[in-house]
């Protein structure tokens, strides 16, 4: 419930002089529930207010807004794995993150392919 509130709070005050910075939106959620909304309240930032947004997300469909929005821009924190063990890069490289999933396992000893 205090996701949807300070959300609601982002999409009333966002201008497109805003920096609004996104994690995770609709964690938590049903997976259908949860894309729907990170898809609505995505595009409506991008469309309607045009504010710069970072917008970090475990949901790989909203990449399909790039194809979609021409302001959009698919980038993704490199990372490498070997041996079983995981180095996050700290590289910002443009395009998606197909193929690995990090995020899930950064206690673990490493990514999933």
């Amino acid at each position: 419930m205090a996701e949807m509130l300070e959300t609601a709070s982002i999409l009333k005050a966002a201008t497109a002089n805003s920096l609004v910075i996104v994690d995770e939106l609709g964690r938590g959620t049903s997976t259908y529930d949860g894309f729907g909304l990170a898809w609505a309240i995505s595009e409506h930032l991008a469309k309607e207010v045009r504010a710069l947004c970072l917008f970090a997300t475990h949901f790989h469909e909203l990449t399909a807004l790039s194809d979609a929005i021409p302001s959009v821009t698919n980038l993704h924190v490199d990372a490498l794995t070997s041996d079983g063990s995981l180095t996050l890069l700290y590289r910002v490289k443009p395009g998606m993150a197909w193929g690995r999933e990090c995020g899930h396992h950064i206690g673990d000893d490493g990514c999933r392919s």
